[in-house]
């Protein structure tokens, strides 16, 4: 993973960007309307996942954002911005019962993109930290900032 030292730039304001923006994230998902989306377990598996990435470190080295309820990775220094990498996580869940409140939730869709070709796609049955998702935000750390 790239450490702060690799930033050319303002380091400490790329740094805190970043860092800020993961838990943005977390209140993103702990947030009433996405519980209510997701339902709690979801929202608490997203949590949780979010949270095993911040203690790898990758808070530090890539912004985190969000696409209706997509959790999505990437080098931009500025929020809203993709550029030409990011690594999307999409939680894959089916909803059931007449007020919508029950939830089967079927794993996370994970693709990885870079200069819009997909470089790696698959679903995982766990949204847990896997030995194949930190190669892939491994991967990601190693790409510019832009």
């Amino acid at each position: 993973m790239n450490k702060l030292t690799d930033f050319s730039e303002s380091d400490n304001s790329i740094e805190h960007k970043f860092m800020s923006s993961w838990n943005l994230i977390i209140k993103f998902y702990n947030g009433d309307p996405m519980r209510e989306f997701l339902g709690e377990q979801l929202a608490d598996l997203m949590v949780e996942f979010v949270t095993s990435m911040q203690n790898e470190g990758y808070n530090r080295c890539l912004r985190a954002g969000q696409s209706l309820h997509r959790l999505v990775l990437s080098r931009s220094r500025e929020h809203g911005y993709l550029g030409r990498c990011y690594l999307c996580f999409s939680p894959e869940f089916d909803v059931y019962s007449i007020n919508a409140k029950a939830k089967t939730i079927h794993g996370l869709y994970v693709t990885y993109e870079v200069d819009d070709n997909i470089c790696e796609e698959f679903t995982q049955s766990e949204i847990s930290l896997t030995s194949k998702i930190q190669n892939l935000l491994q991967r990601l750390s190693e790409q510019p900032i832009y």
